[in-house]
């Protein structure tokens, strides 16, 4: 077992969880109306989270659709105050992702968010509001399974998000530490909510692999990065100096990903990193010449940078999937495909 380094480099209050087993969760639903699309898949998630021994708190327009998002984005985030306020919601968890997220942000109380100090977990469009209470709070939150897209799964969350989810947000006592296994298996298979996800997705055999070996010290940004690319401008966009970029480039191609990391390092916000850990790409797609090669374009803009780059990482849009925390210390090394949280 690794040991932590002594110090993180980063002075954030990370949300302390007052219980593990039996915690109770307060059911978000900041972009995407999907409760109220698929009721089925809604169900199993609160099936799934109680079977867990998770008790759930369901905010008052969580199962709204108001033809865009759940509700207006002022009402979204009254509900993410009422369940920072509720004494019962020990963590909040978004339902799934979507669009709007970031058009909530402006209506959130962020001196609430740092008093009431909950962990907030999410990943895809939430990204958004992760960012952006480690800006506005100086928060930890975790990048990681929502509702009804991980805890709806057909027959229940998947084990190993399961248990990288309570151990993480829930489990790991202060000052331990957690080295990550890779799950060994994924998928991006499709299954259409509520009309084909009436069986398990097909898995394939998969590890995680080094792109340029080294060691960093750092603190996590996880995010995806097209809700990253609409923070730009904003002042909800984290600095990025120490920081390993954890970045997912969903349903992307090579192209997509040059540009959108063309953005970061136009903004001066590569320099700084102290490493990269990009997600298995989910659904990729080849570049309109034809060309496949992602590893070309991720060298071709980090190895002038000299920092460990780790790929094919389960923490975007295929599962099973890891909890990581944004804003957390984290230990990389790349070269032994290794990455360690404390």
């Amino acid at each position: 077992m690794r040991r932590a380094p002594a110090t993180s480099g980063r002075a954030l209050l990370r949300p302390a969880p007052r219980v593990r087993r039996g915690a109770t969760l307060g059911l978000w639903t900041p972009s995407s109306p999907a409760p109220a699309l698929f009721p089925r898949r809604y169900g199993r998630a609160l099936s799934s989270m109680r079977a867990h021994g998770y008790d759930v708190v369901v905010a008052e327009h969580a199962t709204g659709n108001d033809g865009i998002a759940a509700a207006a984005p002022a009402s979204v985030a009254a509900d993410l105050h009422a369940l920072l306020s509720d004494d019962r919601v020990d963590a909040v968890v978004c339902a799934a992702g979507g669009h709007t997220s970031s058009l909530v942000l402006p209506f959130v109380d962020w001196d609430l968010v740092r008093e009431a100090a909950k962990p907030i977990i999410g990943y895809s469009d939430a990204t958004a509001v992760l960012w952006a209470t480690l800006v506005h709070a100086g928060l930890i939150t975790y990048h990681g399974p929502m509702a009804v897209s991980e805890w709806g799964e057909h027959g229940g969350v998947m084990p190993y998000t399961a248990e990288q989810f309570s151990t993480v947000v829930f489990g790991t006592p202060a000052g331990g530490v957690h080295e990550i296994e890779p799950p060994g298996r994924w998928t991006d298979e499709v299954l259409w909510w509520d009309t084909e996800d009436d069986r398990p997705r097909i898995t394939h055999a998969g590890d995680w692999r080094c792109l340029v070996p080294g060691v960093a010290e750092g603190w996590l940004l996880p995010g995806c990065a097209n809700t990253a690319g609409l923070l730009f401008g904003t002042g909800h966009l984290p600095d990025t100096e120490g920081a390993i970029l954890c970045l997912d480039f969903f349903g992307s191609s090579p192209e997509k990903v040059w540009v959108q990391l063309g953005q970061w390092a136009e903004a001066g916000l590569l320099k700084g990193l102290a490493g990269a850990v990009i997600a298995r790409h989910g659904c990729p797609r080849a570049a309109a010449a034809g060309s496949t090669d992602f590893d070309g374009v991720l060298l071709n803009v980090f190895g002038p940078l000299g920092i460990p780059v780790l790929v094919d990482v389960d923490f975007g849009h295929t599962e099973p999937r890891l909890t990581l925390p944004v804003g957390g210390p984290a230990l990389l090394d790349a070269g032994h495909r290794s990455l360690v949280l404390w």
